[in-house]
């Protein structure tokens, strides 16, 4: 059992466990989803689903914080954009405000 584990943690880049497990998380799958947790299972040799979905979601413990999904990013830059724009738009309109009254200021010093 010791060799699953250790080649477990070496698949997804996780630390060996230290602890002894004494809680039990429980939760549904489809018989579709069960079929292919299975063969997962099967094909990294790993002896049972709860021991691949105990190393899953240490994996998933383990890993960076989740960075802003695709769509948010898109919004975010979308959002940039336009206040980017609305800022060229107050420079140009300062720029012209400075031109159409450069004349009488400097005629004025």
């Amino acid at each position: 059992m010791a060799e699953r584990v250790r080649r477990l943690c070496h698949i997804f880049s996780l630390p060996m466990p230290l602890e002894s497990r004494n809680r039990m998380v429980s939760f549904r799958l489809s018989a579709e989803e069960y079929e292919q947790i299975r063969e997962l299972c099967f094909n990294n040799g790993v002896r049972s689903v709860s021991e691949m979905a105990r190393v899953a979601i240490s994996a998933l413990l383990h890993q960076q914080p989740p960075r802003a999904a695709e769509s948010s990013l898109d919004a975010r830059v979308a959002d940039l954009e336009a206040r980017l724009h609305r800022l060229t738009n107050e420079f140009k309109g300062v720029h012209q405000f400075v031109q159409q009254h450069r004349e009488k200021w400097t005629a004025n010093e």
